[in-house]
């Protein structure tokens, strides 16, 4: 079962090595950084406790939890929405190669009349089509669509093929499709459901898998041409599989960090087992300061089993790896190094 959502950091690709080296009799199984949660999904335990600084990746998963019907109708339409973009894509396709053509001639030598023949053309855009549900009002969406066609425009070399041509403004289409969603995840009025589907159909496109925030909103920028074929498609498979909702069914999620406030219980029962994929040492992660207490932590006030991967070069490795030692077991896993105390 695939993540439900596209999160940089992902551990997918490596649970053939991490999978093997989780214990099978776990009675809770607790991820403190959880991202998108795919040992999460591959474990087995009698229940989960799940945390994650990212506030609206917590919401996410809490509505794939409760969020019901509306989710499953939410995810299907934004699929439709991208599949939408191909045939509305069409019915302006045309105007833009002859657009680029008359661009080439020098026929825009002011920038309003470049405006101005871009609107004629993407103002074709029958909104209501691309859109199966009305998020905010279309003229943002036609907006957004000029101001991505005129940047595509103008990174285009002269007199180049007819294929580059529409693959770059077909590429800017995508991009204003995506972007306008980033305003509707944005608004105030959006409520959890919508913003839990939009999270999961923007991550899937998003710049290097990463959530991106500029004075406190979203701003993932769009990954380009390589995804403009992607699908959410798995994504909406796991959100509506019922082996998910049974693991939700017993599964706690926090939208703070669990060890500053819930995970001194949890760290003291001998069955639970304590997964920490340690992030790197950053200002909007954990400081170097923050895995030296995490470690101590570790140390000293935890009876549970507990995996954590990180660098070698952590000062985690060195500080449980003093006397007594509580690493008990090392094994490489690319530039990183998994370390258990079991």
């Amino acid at each position: 079962m695939r993540p439900f959502i596209n999160w940089a950091g992902s551990r997918e690709k490596d649970l053939g090595v991490i999978l093997p080296l989780i214990p099978k009799d776990i009675e809770t199984f607790v991820d403190p950084f959880v991202g998108d949660g795919a040992c999460f999904l591959a474990a087995e335990a009698k229940s989960y406790a799940l945390a994650d600084k990212n506030a609206e990746l917590i919401n996410a998963y809490r509505v794939v939890q409760t969020g019901g019907p509306r989710l499953r109708t939410l995810l299907p339409e934004l699929k439709k929405t991208w599949e939408n973009c191909d045939l509305a894509f069409e019915s302006i396709r045309s105007g833009l190669l002859e657009l680029k053509c008359s661009a080439d001639d020098g026929l825009f030598a002011e920038y309003p009349s470049l405006v101005k023949a871009v609107g004629r053309i993407t103002d074709r855009i029958p909104v209501e089509d691309l859109f199966p549900s009305p998020y905010t009002e279309g003229d943002q969406f036609l907006m957004e669509l000029r101001h991505q066609t005129i940047e595509a425009l103008e990174s285009m070399t002269l007199f180049i093929d007819d294929a580059t041509v529409t693959s770059t403004f077909y590429t800017a289409f995508k991009a204003a499709v995506h972007q306008y969603l980033v305003e509707v995840f944005n608004l105030p009025e959006t409520k959890n459901t919508l913003r839990a589907a939009l999270l999961i159909f923007l991550m899937e496109y998003a710049r290097g898998d990463k959530y991106v925030e500029d004075a406190q909103q979203f701003r993932p920028e769009y990954a380009g041409r390589k995804a403009n074929q992607r699908s959410i498609e798995s994504r909406i498979s796991t959100v509506t599989s019922p082996v998910l909702a049974r693991k939700m069914e017993v599964t706690r999620t926090y939208s703070q960090e669990l060890f500053r406030t819930l995970g001194y219980p949890f760290s003291k029962e001998e069955g639970n087992f304590l997964f920490l994929d340690v992030p790197g040492p950053g200002p909007k992660t954990l400081t170097t300061a923050g895995h030296k207490r995490l470690a101590k932590f570790l140390r000293n006030d935890t009876k549970a089993r507990w995996m954590a991967i990180c660098a070698p070069d952590n000062p985690m490795v060195d500080m449980l790896n003093a006397k007594p030692k509580k690493i008990r077991h090392a094994v490489p896993l690319g530039k990183e190094l998994i370390i258990m105390n079991y």
